[in-house]
Order: structure tokens, then sequence, then C-alpha cells
């Protein structure tokens, strides 16, 4: 278990797959810690929202800007969208800002940064999930 985090709990790692130990039978890679929180939020920004019956309002909704152009006002929604998900959907993060830029890199690209913390007395961590526009620039 990560020292530094031990309140994030330990999960599958995604995607999930099965690790081979010498002694004994195969398991399910897992992760911890700051990786573990990261790899939920990525998951959680890529859920359709509408998608988990039990719980509709949970996800991004971020599939919707792919035919949008990379307009200010697509990638202030996309921004907007992505902060609201992450302060419904997953409560072991602090958001302190999201910000969402046309890359550099690649012309159909928006690099959304998440600017968050995993508890009050950590340190500041930064994320930058790359999401495809495809549509006028």
């Amino acid at each position: 278990m990560n020292a530094d985090y031990p309140q994030v709990g330990v999960g599958w790692a995604f995607p999930p797959r099965w690790t081979a130990e010498p002694e004994g039978p195969a398991a399910v890679a897992t992760n911890d810690g700051a990786a573990h929180v990261m790899e939920a939020m990525v998951i959680l920004l890529r859920t359709a929202v509408g998608s988990r019956v039990m719980r509709p309002d949970l996800g991004a909704g971020v599939d919707r800007y792919v035919f949008e152009p990379r307009t200010a006002d697509s990638c202030h929604r996309l921004a907007d969208d992505v902060r609201r998900a992450l302060v419904l959907g997953e409560p072991r993060v602090i958001v302190d800002t999201v910000d969402a830029a046309p890359s550099a890199t690649a012309e159909e690209q928006v690099d959304v940064t998440i600017e968050f913390r995993i508890d009050r007395h950590r340190r500041p961590t930064s994320l930058v999930v790359p999401f495809y526009l495809v549509g006028q620039s």
C-alpha cells in the first residue's frame, strides 16, 4: 500500500489485467495511492452522463464535444463539465482549477488541465487529459 495516501484505498488497475505470480495463481492487477485516484478520475471523465443506471448523474459527458469546434466557448463548457463531474463524482479529491485549452501540438486536440489535491493536507497535483475534437478550428 502506498504510504503517501493510505486513505484512498486499493482498487483494480485500469484497464483490468492479470498479473502472473511466480508461485501461485494469477491475480487481478491493483494500484493504490495517487495512481489509483488519477485512474479513477480518468474513468469518471470518460463515463457518459446517464450510462450508469443507479447513478444517472455520474460522468462528465465529454463525448458530446467530439464534433464541436475548438472555440473558447466549447473549451469553457468542457472545463465546466469536467469540474462538475469531479466535484460530484470523486470525493477523494479537492479540485482547485480546471482549464481547457486548444493543444499546441495537435490541431484537433484540447488539453484539459486539472489542478487538484487528494486531501487538504497533501501537496497539489496536476493531471492533463487530452480530448480530441473534430471540427472547425
